[in-house]
């Protein structure tokens, strides 16, 4: 099933949708090649309208960026980093960055949260990276010739098999994620003297796992915010700050990914898939999941099982 790959980047792979404190959030467009693929690979010489120096923005997924060529500096947060090829860049969902670069060539590897948690065990994998989640970074990793070469080849794998999807694409183009997720991280950690079981201990991580290990019983900030010692203002405006969405944002992501695992892999009615989420009005939940992900749960699990036996 062969696709066309006409990249415009903002306007096609994702959207923005408004402003808060003057910075631009940009989402993952879920539908651009019809059946959600939560991934994509591109070129930035294929995405005219990459680069904006104008303004910063945030995105809601996660971004790893190999450079090729290029001459300036890229900004993340508080950190700025001279951009050189060779180098990777990594920027998690909610923070704030600028490219400010002249003749700016690399590949793009970009996918939400959820590409990752539907379909492994390790729910916390994302945050036992040590290039994602951290409040300090670095943010960057200079690789060798030889990682320059292992990376480029896998990316390149998966370009060619976006440009090209077949019903079991999205099993082939996890498999290489996962590896190449993996692999970076070994290569972070040898780089910065770091061991594979380091945790980040910042309130942001604390509170994501502690919303991994209760999620399913508790459901109220507040009650987190307790957890963490703190009010659950404070909680809030961190997460604003950090990821420019609240924290009920964050709880209600993670409660709706395991909604989303349990529609398609289980065989639970909705209803009770609704009563293990600590929803106690069914139809309330199914109200709250098309809100967000914009089809109901019994549309989205005929659909879900459909793409998952490839027919």
């Amino acid at each position: 099933m062969a696709r066309c790959r006409s990249f415009w980047y903002f306007s096609m792979i994702v959207k923005s949708e408004g402003k808060m404190d003057k910075v631009r959030n940009v989402t993952f467009q879920r539908d651009k090649y019809g059946p959600q693929l939560l991934i994509d690979v591109a070129w930035i010489h294929e995405m005219p309208r990459f680069v904006k120096t104008d303004q910063p923005y945030r995105l809601d997924f996660y971004d790893i960026t190999l450079i090729s060529s290029g001459t300036g500096r890229f900004c993340l947060d508080h950190a700025d980093y001279g951009v050189e090829a060779g180098t990777v860049f990594f920027t998690s969902p909610g923070q704030v960055r600028r490219w400010l670069v002249e003749d700016l060539d690399g590949v793009c590897f970009f996918f939400p949260a959820e590409f990752i948690l539907q379909h492994f065990n390790d729910p916390l994998f994302l945050h036992r990276l040590h290039y994602f989640h951290t409040d300090v970074g670095p943010f960057e990793l200079p690789l060798t010739p030889d990682q320059v070469q292992r990376l480029s080849e896998r990316l390149g794998t998966m370009h060619a098999e976006i440009a090209h999807l077949q019903a079991d694409s999205p099993h082939l183009l996890r498999a290489i994620a996962y590896e190449v997720l993996v692999n970076l991280n070994r290569w972070f950690a040898a780089r910065y003297g770091q061991t594979l079981e380091h945790a980040t201990a910042s309130v942001l991580s604390r509170y994501r796992q502690a919303v991994e290990q209760h999620y399913q019983q508790v459901n109220r900030v507040s009650e987190y915010a307790d957890l963490l010692g703190m009010t659950p203002g404070h909680l809030n405006a961190l997460c604003q700050r950090h990821l420019g969405r609240s924290a009920s944002d964050v709880l209600q992501s993670r409660i709706l990914a395991e909604a989303q695992r349990l529609l398609v892999h289980s065989q639970l009615p909705i209803g009770r898939v609704a009563e293990r989420l600590g929803y106690a009005d069914p139809s309330y939940f199914s109200r709250a999941f098309k809100r967000v992900l914009g089809e109901s749960p019994r549309a989205y699990r005929r659909r879900g099982r459909r793409d998952l036996l490839g027919t």
